[in-house]
């Protein structure tokens, strides 16, 4: 990436000083300074970790995630479209093998909270030049200029957020290749399948793991209905991490945990949920909200999944977060999101050898469960997730 800066004043550019995986580490991890519970200064304020940082673009980096923004928009305002949207609208969801499925779902659970475009990528085998991305409707919809610049946009947070976990876990570049899927195939002995019925499974296993999803939240049908329910109720994701262009309209909100008062029976003690905005300090032309002023950037929240706090012992905390849906009111606009779920390969030749991938905490094993790490080392990374959590 050309240039990054995190909530705690981390630089990456080629042009500056390149921060250190220990600083990339600390955004992540609790801070020694935070361990009586109280606010002070630091990384995290009073929390012990949240698992949660923010991540601010320039240049041409900034260009392609916005890209990919604004391919969002233009999805919701095809399917808005009467003239264009019935493809879309009778797609459905649909499953391609097992745990594959990509499609578009108007009412998600029918609870007129949300709407969701599932989008899977098959790895370039043609010299397309990008990935496949299903379903292939979306590309009818928004035209294939503004599909390029989506896709352009999810290869900028596919490379942030391989930096970042590698960073984390202390991988080189061969192992992150290994096990992180970024949407590429590096499996030589992998056959392509004609894209029939017949070859479901077949296809399945050659689409990527990694995922964009586009959500665009609903008006709540009053706004006693906003605060009494949120429109994604507090979970983590089976991820390395997820990333976030933040939103021009605020929702998202994680978890901060109290190091001090975490055993006390008041929820209000054992931590407090925070919004993520954008850091003042950074640059005085960046406004105190969620969007910004400053046009030459653009943030992204990078939340850590459950597979960074298994292989870091716990050392880095999954993000528990949540979405709170925006009040109605009459100039209500629909809040719209565009994570990108950075998880690992499914290919067979992704299996974790623990002392030559892991490099992060020294020789003193990774163990957040007893036994756990020595029963995985030598599995393909996403077996023992399938295991752990079947139905993610």
């Amino acid at each position: 990436m050309q240039s990054t800066e995190c909530s705690d004043g981390i630089h990456c550019n080629s042009d500056v000083a390149v921060s250190s995986r220990n600083e990339i580490r600390e955004a992540y991890t609790a801070n020694e300074n935070m361990q009586d519970g109280v606010a002070c200064e630091g990384v995290h304020g009073r929390s012990s970790g949240s698992g949660c940082a923010i991540i601010r673009l320039h240049g041409q980096d900034a260009a392609s995630v916005r890209g990919l923004v604004d391919f969002a928009d233009d999805f919701f305002d095809g399917v808005d479209d009467d003239e264009r949207n019935s493809a879309i609208n009778d797609c459905g969801v649909f499953r391609i093998g097992n745990n594959v499925h990509a499609g578009f779902d108007k009412d998600v659970n029918e609870e007129g909270k949300m709407q969701v475009l599932y989008t899977k990528l098959i790895p370039d085998q043609a010299g397309r030049g990008h990935p496949l991305l299903l379903p292939l409707e979306v590309g009818e919809l928004v035209g294939s200029n503004s599909l390029n610049r989506a896709q352009g946009g999810m290869r900028t947070l596919v490379d942030i957020g391989s930096q970042v976990t590698s960073a984390l876990l202390g991988m080189n570049s061969e192992s992150t290749n290994k096990l992180l899927d970024d949407c590429t195939d590096v499996s030589s002995s992998r056959e392509q399948h004609e894209m029939v019925h017949h070859n479901a499974d077949k296809i399945g296993d050659t689409v990527s793991n990694s995922y964009q999803r586009i959500i665009r939240y609903l008006k709540p049908p009053s706004a006693a209905a906003a605060e009494e329910n949120a429109a994604f109720w507090p979970h983590v994701d089976s991820t390395f991490l997820t990333l976030i262009p933040m939103p021009e309209i605020a929702g998202l909100e994680v978890w901060c945990p109290s190091s001090k008062y975490s055993e006390s029976d008041s929820l209000e003690e054992r931590g407090e949920w925070v919004r993520p905005i954008i850091p003042t300090g950074l640059d005085a032309n960046v406004d105190n909200n969620e969007n910004g002023g400053n046009k030459d950037c653009i943030h992204v929240v990078a939340l850590a999944g459950e597979f960074l706090q298994l292989l870091s012992n716990g050392q880095v905390p999954t993000c528990i977060h949540r979405v709170i849906a925006p009040k109605p009111a009459s100039n209500y606009k629909p809040r719209v999101s565009a994570p990108l779920f950075l998880r690992p390969r499914r290919d067979k030749d992704a299996i974790l050898d623990i002392k030559n991938d892991l490099q992060a905490f020294g020789e003193n094993g990774l163990y957040f469960e007893e036994n756990l790490m020595e029963e995985i080392d030598s599995m393909r990374v996403w077996e023992y997730m399938d295991c752990m959590s079947p139905h993610n």
